[in-house]
């Protein structure tokens, strides 16, 4: 866990800055000077170029995942996969465009106003400008992950995108720029984020030289059109699976609702940070694991990585819900509706960390295949979850169907995990972080509101910390954490 560690913790680190920027932006700010509706298209831009992007990379992620290991030892070869994931980028490209510009103004609500914005062809073209570089940092970032390199798209996503939102957001409060001009800034921002990872790459002298002779062989060029294959069908689940939601509250709702839940869903999704950080570390671990097979690693990896994830989101989620008085007291009237969806997003945080990183340890093995069939399924499922409980419930409903999804399909690959390799995550260390978490909110809870919001987010935040960080420590709820803990206490207590 060692090469984890340090590259985990110091992509956490950058990704709670960014979480920062990102709450100052997207939760204090925008719904402050930003009429519903117009925080809707800008996370409609969001969506809509995640999922093209994602689908049209042609799988590209899960092939430099799966085939970097193979060619790890030879330096050409990996130079010769790295220019081959930019041609599938490409290729997806001219593949996406007939499929966007059929759907595009049917997903855009054309007949429905934006307040202080036209939605033109030119819109429509600046949108796809912007799925064709993100397929193009996907590619690059693809290679770049698997040398064990995450901070950079820390850097990128957290301090860059969110650092740039809030500059263009200040702009336009002090009325510099227009709405529209906003929303064109804000996708410029994407348009940088391929040339900062070549950048990167340039600077650390580390982008590879295009090979003149060196070919795939004929098996070898079989496998990574497989992959690519699987791939595809595995990040077409994927993408649904992460802006389905969006997309369907938008289809059912408008852009007014979708502004809503997206602010809110912001405030659930936060507990799962710390994972993406540790997740993104263990895969090239996790695939050097499986080449050495030393299954003592990965099952190590696979234990440690869900107590540690368990404890650290289980604060983030409390620390969220026993505050949503402060947070509503800010937030505009309208917000109000949407408390349990701050509940549902953050309970499905949850059980993806309880699980560890099941999905990565399924995608570095021979069963990688099973984790097409997984996400196809909970994409298809939440396809239906959504149709059934956005019309009943509303924003709230399309938060519950996402729950589920994410529930349903981390038990699938733990029963998956066991069933194959004989190993899980929970154990005795689980269910004592699950009494803490249950007894920190009732005790928390227990204390009443204060007027002030301000001051009761302070008073309740620090009763929190003083009763839940102690007892992880104490009652040694992860060894990862205390030791870092530990270190800390050496470094500054001397």
């Amino acid at each position: 866990m060692g090469v984890i560690k340090s590259q985990s913790i110091y992509s956490t680190i950058i990704s709670y800055v960014g979480v920062v920027f990102g709450f100052i932006t997207s939760a204090l700010i925008m719904p402050k000077i930003l009429t519903t509706d117009q925080l809707g298209l800008t996370k409609l831009i969001v969506a809509v170029t995640g999922v093209f992007s994602s689908i049209f990379s042609l799988g590209i992620s899960q092939l430099l995942y799966r085939a970097y290991p193979l060619f790890s030892d030879d330096s050409q070869k990996l130079a010769k996969l790295f220019y081959f994931s930019i041609k599938i980028a490409i290729w997806g490209t001219f593949l996406a465009l007939p499929f966007y510009f059929f759907s595009a103004k049917n997903v855009f609500n054309f007949s429905e106003p934006i307040t202080d914005f036209e939605k033109t062809s030119f819109f429509l073209i600046g949108v796809f400008i912007v799925i064709l570089f993100r397929i193009l940092y996907i590619s690059l970032y693809g290679f770049v992950r698997m040398t064990g390199q995450i901070v950079v798209d820390t850097i990128i996503q957290n301090i860059f995108l969110k650092g740039g939102m809030m500059v263009f957001l200040l702009l336009f409060y002090l009325n510099w720029i227009n709405f529209t001009s906003f929303v064109y800034l804000e996708m410029a921002l994407y348009l940088c984020f391929p040339l900062l990872i070549i950048g990167y790459l340039v600077q650390r002298k580390s982008l590879p030289k295009l090979p003149a002779k060196t070919k795939f062989s004929k098996p070898e060029k079989k496998e990574l059109l497989n992959l690519s294959l699987y791939g595809t069908l595995t990040t077409i689940g994927s993408s649904l699976y992460l802006y389905l939601d969006t997309l369907m509250v938008n289809h059912y709702l408008g852009e007014s609702d979708v502004g809503i839940y997206g602010t809110l869903f912001l405030f659930g999704i936060i507990v799962i940070v710390p994972a993406r950080s540790l997740k993104a570390a263990a895969v090239s671990i996790l695939s050097k694991a499986y080449k050495e097979e030393d299954y003592t690693e990965i099952a190590s990896i696979y234990r440690k990585s869900s107590d540690v994830l368990l404890v650290v989101g289980g604060f983030i989620f409390l620390g969220v819900f026993t505050n949503l008085y402060s947070v509503f007291a800010y937030l505009p009237k309208e917000f109000e509706i949407g408390a349990a969806i701050v509940f549902w997003i953050g309970i499905a945080q949850l059980v993806d960390m309880v699980c560890g990183v099941n999905h990565e340890i399924i995608s570095s093995s021979p069963k990688y295949r099973l984790n097409t069939w997984f996400i196809g399924l909970s994409a298809l499922s939440a396809v239906g979850l959504n149709m059934f409980f956005i019309p009943m419930y509303g924003v709230e409903g399309a938060a519950i169907a996402t729950f589920s999804s994410v529930f349903m399909v981390n038990v699938l690959r733990l029963i998956a995990v066991w069933r194959i390799f004989k190993i899980q995550p929970i154990s005795l260390t689980t269910f004592k972080i699950i009494l803490l978490i249950i007894l920190s909110f009732l005790i928390v809870e227990s204390v009443p509101n204060v007027e002030n919001f301000i001051f009761n987010l302070f008073l309740k935040g620090t009763l929190l910390s003083i009763i839940y960080l102690p007892a992880v420590y104490y009652f040694k709820l992860s060894s990862d954490l205390r030791e870092l803990i530990d270190n800390l206490l050496k470094r500054f207590v001397r």
